[in-house]
């Protein structure tokens, strides 16, 4: 589990690399969303995520300006391959804290 601190209101790109025990995940024909929660309320991820270089399992979230808002918000990328389904990090989701400016 990581932890990502960031300032309200950021529209700038996020990347972040995909890995699996310390292996960059290779995303070659797969579809990656990003599922980010706060609380019990679910945040409009979808045409925010890209992936960046499949081989390497960069993907990035370039978020809207509403979409980041002061607090904790908690991060998983769910990867969809063949109908298999896999979220990196596949425990706890990453911890994202958002101050405000």
């Amino acid at each position: 589990m990581a932890t990502i601190e960031i300032t309200e209101g950021w529209t700038g790109d996020l990347d972040f690399t995909l890995t699996a025990d310390g292996v960059a995940v290779d995303l070659t024909g797969a579809t990656v969303e990003l599922v980010l929660t706060t609380g019990s309320t679910v945040v409009d991820t979808s045409g925010d995520v890209t992936v960046v270089d499949a081989a390497t399992g960069i993907v990035r979230y370039t978020p809207d300006p509403a979409d980041l808002t002061p607090g904790q918000y908690r991060a998983h990328w769910k990867v969809t391959d063949g109908g298999k389904v896999v979220f990196y990090p596949n425990g706890r989701g990453d911890l994202w804290i958002v101050y405000r400016v």
